[in-house]
């Protein structure tokens, strides 16, 4: 006799409840997640593959939404850390309210314990089937959190913690093994998931679960169901594990993307209600139209966009600073023809972080786009977006001289030792993207604005927003290692 077991897991969620042109908001996830549920539902298992704090109702109100869809676990992801320690151990009791809190190689850096109220991983039974589950942050996790919101915290190698917890989980009696993690991959099958899974495919894993950028991906390799899908609930990723009785072996093994944006999924009043209650105090921020945007404002995370173009400027019109630079992988992938709100925003741009500024030397700035340009970290990070001066880069050169030249917004070639007054974000003043040996040069200053505010402001005195860039960054050639997804 075969007990198929249904596991429905998503990552990046980002606590979008309410549903509009991108995302199918919580209800209907909800119906998607029951039109599986329904049909099996002492054999089916909903996991959170991270990444539920970056919204504008962070917090329990989360973690309360995410278990009305019933959910089973959840793992850490990068954004979880955002907000320090403090915040992360509320979001951790919250989450436990309702179902556990996963993440074995992430401890305290002083004790190197697990954190507070998180468990390694949990042993399932569903359908009188025994499911262990590890939980596992990316390795990355330190690059791509502000400073000062890991300093508390430090990674565990992967590889160890995974060989470590499966035979403990078989211990307990896990029959499927199941790795729920962060770690992020690609359609080519690179990445830090696929890299992990060449080093532990001999421990028979069943079932290997990723997240933290956006594309699905649902394939069945060496007997392992690969699963990625999410992005504010936009897809469902969906594995069927048929289990014999006899054997208390996996024998079957299928895996799907469900579509939840443009599938047939209704709505559900009790989420409903939930829904209008969560968000009834942020209406200004879907309803008071700023601007228009006269045509679709795109975003490219590998190269200039009308969208990157409009963030840098608002930002550095705001700052009066001669440069301003950002991480492009905080945005989203348009700003849609039409009003816009502070929702689009918010949309555009994911972090509402106080302005940093600080001085550079014009060989500063060489160094840090040199910097960004070595393929390891824009094949983990993308490119950046900038004002204030153009930039050519050769990408056929030779990996430390992609910078042929960077000039003032006259088309002068800027002075190497000239100094500019520059601003970021928080999180890139801080070393974010791997850019730490470059920005622990300086001293950086907070200003008292918001990056939110500047882009309204802009927006409020443009009136009309067009999509269109002045060509301020020159290529030749194209990004080595590109994995950007829009």
């Amino acid at each position: 006799m075969i007990q198929n077991i249904d596991i429905l897991a998503h990552a990046d969620f980002h606590g979008q409840f309410r549903e509009d042109e991108d995302n199918p908001g919580l209800s209907r996830f909800y119906e998607a997640i029951e039109s599986i549920r329904s049909k099996n539902p002492e054999g089916t298992l909903l996991l959170d593959a991270g990444d539920e704090s970056k919204c504008l109702w962070h917090g329990k109100a989360v973690y309360d939404g995410l278990g009305l869809l019933n959910t089973d676990a959840m793992v850490l992801g990068n954004h979880e850390f955002d907000e320090g320690r403090e915040e992360l151990e509320r979001c951790i009791r919250w989450s436990n309210g309702h179902f556990p809190m996963l993440c074995a190689n992430v401890v305290y850096r002083k004790n190197k314990n697990i954190i507070e109220g998180v468990k390694p991983y949990v042993v399932l039974q569903k359908a009188g089937i025994r499911i262990g589950i590890l939980g596992l942050s990316s390795s990355y996790t330190p690059y791509i959190v502000e400073k000062s919101a890991f300093e508390d915290f430090e990674v565990l190698d992967s590889i160890e913690t995974i060989r470590h917890y499966v035979p403990l989980m078989r211990l307990e009696g896990a029959e499927l093994i199941v790795l729920l993690t962060h770690f992020p991959f690609y359609p080519d099958q690179s990445g830090e998931l696929f890299e992990v899974f060449e080093k532990v495919k001999d421990l028979q894993i069943d079932v290997f679960i990723g997240g933290h950028i956006p594309g699905d991906f649902a394939v069945v390799i060496d007997g392992c169901a690969i699963l990625k899908g999410g992005f504010h609930g936009a897809s469902l990723g969906h594995v069927v594990i048929g289990l014999d009785h006899e054997t208390r072996k996996a024998v079957t093994a299928a895996a799907e993307i469900i579509d939840v944006l443009n599938g047939p999924y209704g709505r559900n009043n009790k989420i409903d209600s939930y829904v209008k209650e969560v968000t009834k105090d942020y209406e200004f921020y879907f309803n008071e139209v700023l601007g228009e945007a006269s045509e679709d404002i795109p975003m490219r995370l590998s190269c200039e966009s009308p969208m990157g173009d409009l963030i840098s400027d608002a930002i550095r019109e705001a700052a009066g600073t001669d440069f301003a630079y950002f991480n492009c992988t905080s945005c989203g992938h348009l700003l849609a023809k039409g009003p816009l709100t502070r929702y689009s925003i918010q949309k555009a741009m994911a972090f509402n972080e106080k302005v940093q500024m600080t001085e550079m030397k014009g060989s500063d700035l060489y160094d840090l786009f040199e910097l960004v340009h070595e393929p390891e970290i824009f094949g983990n990070n993308a490119e950046l977006m900038f004002s204030g001066l153009k930039v050519k880069i050769d990408h056929t050169r030779a990996a430390g001289q992609k910078v042929v030249w960077i000039k003032d917004m006259h088309d002068s070639e800027i002075d190497k030792e000239q100094l500019f007054s520059v601003c970021t974000s928080k999180y890139m003043s801080t070393g974010g993207n791997e850019t730490r040996s470059f920005t622990d040069r300086f001293i950086w200053r907070e200003l008292d604005l918001y990056m939110h505010d500047a882009i309204a402001d802009y927006i409020q005195r443009k009136g009309t927003i067009r999509g269109e860039t002045d060509e301020r960054y020159v290529f030749i050639g194209n990004p080595e290692n590109d994995n950007s997804p829009w």
